[in-house]
């Protein structure tokens, strides 16, 4: 590689490790026949029982920042509306204690959180202080993960503030399999509730 004032004067461009997926999600209690239909379509490939911690911020639902078994915290972002599906992408996940790099990315991301940030927080620390700063959820969330093809289902039971509630979830990264489904399924755009949306209206 060649340097100019020992600097690459054609750096390797580093790879985006933000991801994007196309989402449809239910919330509706009368699931039983979607269930029965996928777990007859699609392969089961993991359950899990799991802690997320939620840190949602009125006026900005398309942002969902979590924390999954105090392991790692996520930023999905959601970058479409008014469209059958819903576009997200995951562009930040890590794991603790943070690195000063995704400190600054996260407060970049979300102004709000910029103040709360820094990195030696632990999931603790951090869990703590961005409930100051936001709309705060903590759930039990068991599932059962299963694919057919490109697209991934996600069946959970979650549990908020010791109320039971019932979900599916379907997502890939090909919008034209994701809308294959829907057809087949019967499945209505206008029942596509994000977990964000749901919790702050529920």
């Amino acid at each position: 590689m060649l340097y100019y004032n020992n600097r690459p004067v054609n750096p390797t461009r580093r790879r985006s490790l933000t991801e994007r997926f196309f989402q449809w999600r239910t919330f509706k209690p009368d699931t039983q026949e979607l269930r029965e239909k996928i777990q007859a379509d699609f392969e089961s490939v993991k359950t899990e029982t799991r802690s997320e911690k939620y840190f949602l911020i009125p006026g900005r639902r398309n942002v969902m920042p979590r924390i999954i078994n105090d392991e790692t915290f996520e930023v999905r972002s959601k970058i479409n509306d008014n469209e059958p599906l819903e576009l997200w992408e995951r562009s930040i996940s890590t794991s603790f204690p943070l690195k000063r790099t995704t400190s600054a990315t996260i407060g970049s991301a979300i102004p709000r959180f910029r103040g709360s940030l820094n990195s030696v927080m632990t999931a603790d620390t951090l869990s703590e202080s961005l409930q100051r700063k936001s709309k705060y959820f903590e759930a039990t969330k068991s599932r059962e993960v299963l694919t057919n093809g490109k697209v991934t289902a996600e069946i959970s039971e979650i549990e908020v503030d010791g109320q039971m509630q019932y979900s599916i979830a379907l997502q890939s990264e090909d919008k034209e399999a994701m809308l294959n489904i829907l057809k087949a399924y019967g499945l209505k755009p206008a029942d596509n509730t994000n977990i964000a949306d749901h919790l702050l209206t529920a």
